[in-house]
């Protein structure tokens, strides 16, 4: 490996179209070769109009009215010294170097710019080698080949190169999400613009390369759960297990990016995390799905990334969202009543108060674990790939800075800990001005305590054990 010098939404509404889709409670109710019945429309020659017409027709009726919308910072290129003063750039292009997307600028505008990434790219593959990244001064140049896609960061952050790698990494699942691998490659073959079929689209890469960079389940590859009573969560989880027809593959209950509960139905592979924030990207991104109960069809690249499954978005309530994955491009109405079904059993279990109250009341403190000098904590359970955290207070809940200092601090520890060329390390110490950062590692969780930098080592191992066993008693914070 080189190492050189350092959605897309159709809506639906039952009243105008009368004519008409990783759980641990292993609610498996029958076997199915589910990802068999996937649709997959693929495209060959002349093909390529229908294929537009057909991924455009997914795009929000916002950005479809007048075509791709306009872009923030479209005015800003190599010429103008503001694009430059941007800490973290992305970049997405075909192995030829024609330019896809770019997170800040107007990616036609920097063609030129785009043809060099190629260049240097492809200068090193002539070696039969691999670019991974170029160090120049404060600037890291982070690159991922993804037949026929080349994604490229340039950062000015100080992130380790793996955490830049994962970016990415999710960055072309979401694009995968749209189009399908199989199709892309078509679309190159033939080719076709790929911007054209992912015009529209531009917001969500936006929302999801913001999300990367400061959500804290990303950074842990889990998902955060909602804190939720457990009697509540599993009530709602039996509704959702009871309520299934033949083509629903999972049903998943959502607040926001947190997770509330979720039912596998048949005997086919859970879904990821980084296709779970996929999914919560586009629902979070998409206000229309507020308005309507919604049908789209969506790639889940670590499911089956030929394929499409189908999803039925529909708020149940105003912060709580029902997801409802099918094999089955005509189950909407199956879906729709499946809906109807968990939306009068949670009304006469009594359950909607309870959970709304804890959608209202889900973000808690360090103060709430009652440990003495806890400052912050990430835990994951590496089983399930769940996760929970408190939200920041004093003295990093006072300046916006601080904050990102702590998450740039997360993610060296984070990427230390795991990416080590020895084995992972089980127990970590890490000690500055600043803060105290103690980590422990077991083969069924992660935890990521901070304490104040003045606190002696004893203080701080008192209360790390003291957070373990109330993480491991609290049952409300995390599914179990």
């Amino acid at each position: 490996m080189s190492e050189t010098t350092e959605t897309t939404t159709t809506t639906m509404n039952n009243s105008d179209n009368n004519n008409s889709s990783n759980n641990n409670n292993n609610n498996n109710s029958e076997i199915d070769n589910s990802t068999d019945n996937l649709e997959q429309p693929t495209i060959e020659g002349g093909d390529i109009e229908d294929l537009s017409n057909y991924i455009l027709s997914k795009i929000d009726e916002s950005s479809t009215v007048t075509g791709r919308p306009a872009r923030k910072y479209s005015e800003q290129d190599t010429s103008t010294p503001e694009w430059f003063k941007h800490k973290k750039h992305f970049f997405i292009l075909s192995f030829s170097g024609k330019p896809i997307y770019s997170r800040y600028g107007d990616e036609v505008a920097l063609n030129t710019f785009m043809a060099s990434l190629s260049a240097m790219s492809s200068f090193v593959e002539s070696s039969n080698d691999e670019l991974r990244y170029i160090t120049a001064g404060n600037y890291q140049f982070v690159f991922i080949q993804k037949n026929p896609l080349n994604l490229v960061c340039i950062a000015n952050t100080g992130e380790p190169y793996q955490m830049i790698k994962q970016q990415l990494e999710y960055i072309h699942a979401l694009i995968i999400s749209v189009l399908t691998q199989s199709n892309i490659k078509a679309v190159f073959e033939a080719k076709y613009d790929l911007r054209d079929l992912l015009g529209g689209t531009d917001k969500y890469l936006d929302n999801f390369i913001h999300q990367t960079n400061s959500d804290f389940s990303i950074l842990l590859n889990s998902v955060n759960c909602l804190r939720l009573n457990n009697n509540i969560r599993n009530s709602i989880t039996n509704i959702l297990s009871n309520r299934k027809c033949d083509s629903l593959l999972f049903s998943y209950l959502i607040s926001g990016n947190k997770l509330i509960s979720t039912v596998k139905h048949k005997k086919t592979p859970s879904l990821k995390s980084q296709d779970i924030h996929i999914v919560m990207n586009y629902v979070l991104s998409t206000s229309s799905f507020r308005e309507s109960e919604s049908w789209i069809p969506i790639c889940l690249p670590n499911y089956n990334d030929s394929g499409f499954l189908h999803l039925y978005i529909c708020y149940l309530y105003a912060d709580v969202c029902l997801l409802l994955f099918s094999n089955q491009a005509e189950s909407f109405y199956q879906m729709n009543e499946i809906k109807t079904l968990i939306s009068k059993d949670l009304e006469q279990e009594s359950i909607v108060d309870e959970l709304n109250r804890a959608v209202a009341l889900h973000d808690y403190t360090t103060a709430f674990t009652e440990v003495p000098n806890l400052l912050h904590f990430l835990y994951k359970n590496r089983s399930s790939n769940y996760s929970t955290y408190p939200i920041f207070s004093p003295p990093y809940s006072i300046h916006k800075k601080e904050k990102k200092r702590l998450f740039r601090l997360y993610q060296h520890i984070i990427n230390h800990v795991n990416n080590s060329s020895n084995k992972p390390h089980k127990y970590y110490y890490h000690t500055s001005a600043t803060e105290t950062i103690i980590v422990a590692i077991s083969n069924h969780h992660e935890l990521y305590a901070t304490f104040s930098p003045l606190e002696t080592k004893k203080n701080v191992f008192e209360s790390f054990t003291f957070l373990l066993q109330w993480i491991t008693k609290d049952n409300s914070i995390i599914i179990q």
